[in-house]
């Protein structure tokens, strides 16, 4: 804003003249700063309860979440017979636990050999087959079986290994199989004796379906040494048998294959470490409850005393005088934030099939400053007389009237109270139905391949060469699919079974994905000309609009009432199926609120972006008013300065006029 000063008569100070001007041309600046300033604490003061708000929308969140609020907690009174760890799906209770035996994993042991590296038969290629399953009957004797049966385990594919010229020697035998990750462990050991090395092959799962039988296509002397059939010829001796483990709880028997024993009580998984007894306890521990709402609580008082101190007004004010104090004094989003908070904690949730129905019935009510207060025991007596109910008013929670359907999901879109369901369509499995009776005896290179795409994924498997059963080629078939790569996932797997020795498979999946291919060569000897049937999805409506199905799901569509609402339907009756009941609890209510005022498009940022402007408004006025200034500042100069010269030219006029006039006198 300065300019140059021009050259003046000396009569008048130009410069204190203009300075004193301009001094009162530039009180518009001192007003712009002082706005300027005061929007820049706005500002800040509106990032702050950003903040503040976003600490409480966390523990709003927190307060959503209804999988911390019933934990299930499981105590043994004796921690060296079996530990126990309870899931989301138990219920309270006392067991009495008796082990009578542990599961391990079956050990067999082939004859000693003199050397590990020495070479065993001649080095042609060799394919050692694992199978896995349960050896029945019979008698042991010395690690031997007699008269047993060998019964395939259908949920474990057959494995191989082959041997050949570069690893036919004891440790290159036992390499390749660690290497092949069949799930057999081997090793070599050494008895002492003359001829020590032992290969010791263990099942890498514990269980009698376990078991193992390797059957040797090749070298005579691996033959002689590795095959090992429980129903057959046995050149490998047992040292432990595969054995689940047993026990009873409340008198009643179970076995498992491990020794994890899940859900011999619902949701409890056992750990059985020894024989003995024990008693199991199941609790449910509530204190996620107490805790959520503690945090609430702090949180909201927190963010209440921001509020406070950003809006509050400065006491004693002089008559008349203008409002001050923080810098959101008056601000309308931040006193309508304040108080629509406040309005929920006397405000009953709607939706609700319970008595619980405000936070005031746990505890929550605010004190005479404005702060809240938990009452916890009142909050401890309403969880011991109905946690459930307590549960539902602080979490968003779905329950479903028929046994055979049950409440998946809902979405923020999903609104509140009770729904009727109507399925026209029950979700279906895929199906393929042989058209002819199996070939039993499969040949190498002749019937042994398949292709398969079941459910959309794609592999290839190999069955393995031999003369079957009707039943036994189920099991192979069944194990081959399930087991084969890809396909190891149970809702991509199947189930094989047969009548009068036409085979059936039947798709774990349900749903309109749920289809199976099988082609190559076997797949002509196994099923014909099969018949293939694609499953369908479920179909039916929620509160009256048509839902969308998959699978077994059947989903509220967009734009209805029952929008983002889904329930499985697990089977049962076509027609009315009984109701879903929604309910969001307090804390979507709270975030409902808290969502609109946070987040790029909320109402904080949208007061920030406005905040913001005004100040780039002010810098483009201050811009202007310091050329409109400058401009100013010029002119005046150039009018003073010629005002200056005029009056020294006058005063110049008049001394010499008085000069003439006293020469005359």
């Amino acid at each position: 804003m300065a300019v140059a000063p021009l050259s003046t008569g000396g009569v008048l100070n130009v410069n204190d003249l203009v300075s004193q001007l301009m001094t009162v041309e530039s009180r518009p600046f001192v007003a712009m700063q002082n706005k300027e300033k005061e929007i820049t604490s706005q500002i800040s003061a509106f990032g702050t309860l950003s903040g503040a708000v976003g600490a409480f929308q966390g523990t709003v969140t927190a307060l959503a979440d209804a999988s911390k609020y019933k934990v299930a907690n499981a105590t043994t009174s004796d921690d060296k017979v079996l530990t126990a760890s309870a899931g989301k799906d138990t219920v309270k209770g006392n067991y009495s636990v008796n082990v009578g035996q542990l599961a391990q994993a079956q050990t067999i042991s082939a004859a000693g050999q003199a050397s590990t590296s020495a070479l065993i038969g001649s080095g042609a290629s060799t394919v050692l087959t694992f199978d896995f399953g349960s050896v029945k009957g019979g008698t042991l004797t010395d690690g031997k079986y007699t008269g047993s049966t060998f019964d395939l385990d259908p949920a474990r594919a057959a494995r191989t290994v082959t041997i050949d010229s570069s690893n036919n020697s004891l440790q290159g035998i036992r390499d390749a199989i660690n290497k092949a990750g069949i799930g057999v462990t081997a090793s070599i050991i050494s008895d002492g004796s003359d001829k020590p090395n032992r290969l010791v092959l263990t099942s890498d799962k514990s269980g009698e379906s376990s078991s193992m039988r390797v059957s040797v296509a090749g070298d005579q002397d691996i033959s002689n040494l590795l095959a090992y059939a429980p129903n057959g010829a046995q050149n490998m001796t047992q040292s432990n048998a595969g054995q689940n483990a047993k026990l009873t709880v409340n008198g009643v028997a179970i076995t498992s294959q491990t020794n994890n024993v899940d859900n011999a009580v619902p949701g409890v998984t056992m750990t059985v470490l020894k024989i003995g007894v024990s008693n199991v306890g199941v609790n449910m521990d509530t204190s996620g409850i107490k805790s959520a709402l503690t945090n609430f609580v702090k949180a909201y008082n927190e963010l209440n005393t921001t509020i406070n101190g950003l809006t509050a007004v400065t006491p004693d004010l002089k008559k008349g005088a203008a409002r001050s104090g923080g810098p959101l004094i008056g601000d309308s989003t931040t006193n309508s934030l304040q108080a629509s908070l406040r309005k929920l904690f006397g405000t009953s949730v709607p939706g609700l099939d319970s008595t619980v129905t405000s936070l005031s019935q746990l505890g929550v009510a605010f004190q005479k400053d404005g702060t809240l207060k938990l009452d916890t025991g009142k909050l401890q007596t309403a969880i011991d007389k109905n946690s459930d109910d307590v549960i539902k008013l602080l979490a968003t929670s779905g329950s479903t009237t028929d046994s055979l359907v049950s409440f998946v999901s809902s979405t923020s879109n999903s609104s509140v109270g009770t729904k009727g369901i109507s399925i026209s369509r029950l979700a279906t499995q895929g199906t393929l139905v042989g058209s002819t009776a199996a070939n039993l005896t499969i040949t190498a290179g002749v019937n042994d391949n398949l292709s398969l795409t079941i459910n959309g994924v794609s592999t290839k498997a190999t069955l393995v060469p031999g003369s079957y059963t009707a039943d036994s080629l189920v099991s192979h078939l069944q194990s081959l699919i399930n087991g084969a790569s890809g396909v190891t996932d149970t809702t991509a797997g199947v189930k094989v079974t047969q009548q009068n020795g036409v085979l059936s498979i039947v798709s774990n999946k349900y749903g309109s994905s749920s289809k199976l291919e099988i082609t190559g060569s076997g797949a002509n000897d196994l099923f014909g000309t099969p018949t293939m049937t694609t499953g369908e999805d479920v179909a039916g409506t929620i509160d009256g609009a048509v839902a969308v199905g998959s699978g077994q799901t059947l989903t509220g569509s967009a734009g209805s009432g029952s929008a983002g609402i889904a329930v499985l339907i697990n089977g049962g009756q076509l027609g009315d199926r009984g109701t879903v009941n929604i309910s969001k609890g307090i804390s979507a209510l709270f975030a409902t609120i808290t969502d609109n005022y946070l987040g790029t498009a909320g109402l904080i940022q949208n007061k920030s972006n406005g905040l913001n402007k005004s100040i780039a408004d002010i810098t483009k006025q201050r811009d202007a008013l310091n050329t409109r200034l400058t401009l100013t500042e010029a002119r005046l100069r150039r009018q003073y300065s010629s005002l200056d010269v005029t009056l020294s030219n006058m005063n110049s006029t008049s001394n010499f006029l008085t000069q003439q006039l006293s020469k005359l006198s």
